[in-house]
């Protein structure tokens, strides 16, 4: 849409983050449990790399990187790269993060 500020943060909503913020980088944000990662999730059920969030042809993307437990979009659990859009949800273990501007 014209005149909308473009999505800019990953806004975790629920788990032990919540209320934590991460700017969006269209090189990628990289979430899981390594120190290495933009974010960090302390979370059994979290891989050390488990997903990255990007930017490519105009949308952002969810990509799981092989997790053990799995990355999931609106409740589904994702095997490719799946675009997102404002609001939409991303649960990795018990976190849970959203797109926002």
């Amino acid at each position: 849409m014209r005149g909308r500020r473009p999505l800019s943060v990953l806004a975790v909503v629920e788990g032990s983050l919540r209320g934590s913020t991460v700017p969006l980088k269209e090189s990628g944000v990289l979430l899981g449990r390594n120190p290495e990662c933009t974010l960090v999730i302390d979370d059994d059920y979290a891989s050390g790399r488990h997903a990255r969030v990007y930017f490519e042809d105009r949308s952002w993307y969810a990509e799981d990187l092989d997790s053990t437990n799995g990355t999931f979009v609106e409740g589904h659990r994702i095997t490719e790269p799946t675009p997102l859009k404002e609001g939409t949800q991303l649960r990795i273990g018990t976190t849970v993060l959203e797109l926002g501007r």
